[in-house]
């Protein structure tokens, strides 16, 4: 197989999924991209490049998920929303302290099937599969729970999205508003 090796890796929003693999005792990343014809791997577990991506939209990964606990209740496998007005929304297949735990792109899964032997297949907007070893179940649990996650989120915010619009519109129209 062609591999691309990078040592890092900026959350996009055309990932559609952050995969862990074990490399010589080490945890890694297969990454696949929206309309991208091969993965690539990153020499950093897939929790850590959430980690980051967390960072730099200014809140650590504790915080989302304690977001996700606050609004919901949920107080394990918690989806995490890395920037809302990007739509970066991701949950996780396993914990986040488990090194298995891979994390979906919520934006870019279209469906869940069982795949053999207990695992699941992941079906991606764009065609493009994985399979992964959680069940059918609790990947549609997860995708449900992210689901509704963002949902709250988004309710919350349109009464900011609405104020902004208006006071674009005055200013367009010439109003001060100071």
């Amino acid at each position: 197989m062609d591999e691309v090796k990078k040592t890092s890796y900026d959350l996009s929003h055309t990932t559609m999924v952050l995969e862990a693999t074990e490399n010589d005792g080490s945890w890694e990343s297969i990454i696949l991209e929206e309309r991208s014809a091969k993965p690539f791997y990153v020499k950093t577990a897939p929790v850590k490049l959430i980690e980051k991506a967390c960072r730099q939209n200014g809140e650590e990964l504790l915080t989302r998920h304690d977001g996700a606990k606050i609004l919901c209740g949920f107080s394990n496998k918690s989806p995490i929303a890395i920037s809302v007005t990007k739509n970066l929304y991701y949950f996780p297949t396993h914990s986040p302290s488990n090194p298995q735990c891979s994390w979906l792109s919520h934006t870019h899964v279209r469906d869940i099937k069982a795949a053999k032997y207990g695992g699941s297949t992941v079906i991606f907007r764009d065609g493009q599969t994985i399979d992964l070893q959680v069940s059918k179940n609790t990947m549609l649990k997860q995708l449900y729970r992210t689901a509704q996650f963002r949902f709250i989120l988004e309710q919350q915010l349109k009464p900011i999205k609405k104020k902004d619009l208006l006071e674009a519109l005055l200013k367009a129209l010439g109003y001060d508003l100071f």
